[in-house]
């Protein structure tokens, strides 16, 4: 799998950025740049076949060829063997995922494959709960959820060691400037929150 740290100035630190079903579109793009003035190097791997990416306009058809290959619980696999792979050049790998890349990181976070984790709005994190991650992770969650309740998962994972939850009063995709559900104002403190939990400083 092919990726290159959008810029490499010899930090210590790597941050992962997961996609979503989409594939490495604008938005996961626009996520490495906004790291870009964090030391670190930021890498977007895409774990789609053969790199492809979906417009929008195709959700269903982005939805139904990623639960056919690679499925959440393979990318999770593989995204714990990507980060592997980072460990001899970096003393922290950190990941930040989004929707089914959020539950992706969460299942890789318990396989001790990351040093920090950010999920923003991974709804999938429902159906495991049992992952007990080996390292901080904070899962952010969007309050209006329409698969599921947010309440219920939240108090599940209250008190979990390492584990941090924040609720925003926002959509499913609140953090992407192409969702239609996208605040710009929650973003920013759902930004601010992730880049703090994770230690990652200014240049």
């Amino acid at each position: 799998m092919a990726s290159h740290p959008l810029d490499g100035n010899g930090h210590d630190t790597a941050v992962v950025v997961a996609h979503e079903i989409y594939g490495v579109n604008e938005h996961i793009n626009g996520v490495a740049e906004m790291l870009r003035p964090y030391r670190c190097d930021v890498f977007t791997p895409s774990f789609l076949p053969s790199g492809v990416v979906y417009a929008r306009e195709d959700e269903p058809r982005a939805y139904r060829e990623f639960t056919r290959t690679p499925g959440v619980e393979g990318m999770g696999n593989a995204l714990a063997q990507y980060t592997d792979g980072l460990r001899e050049r970096y003393r922290r790998v950190l990941c930040i995922g989004f929707s089914v890349g959020a539950t992706s990181t969460w299942l890789a976070s318990g396989t001790g494959a990351v040093d920090g984790a950010v999920c923003f709005y991974g709804s999938r994190i429902r159906d495991y709960l049992d992952i007990q991650p080996t390292a901080p992770c904070l899962v952010i969650f969007a309050e209006q959820e329409p698969s599921f309740s947010v309440p219920a998962v939240t108090e599940r994972l209250a008190g979990r060691k390492g584990v941090v939850t924040e609720v925003h009063p926002c959509r499913h995709g609140f953090c992407d400037p192409g969702s239609p559900h996208y605040s710009a104002g929650h973003s920013r403190k759902a930004w601010t929150s992730a880049t703090r939990f994770l230690g990652l400083l200014p240049r």
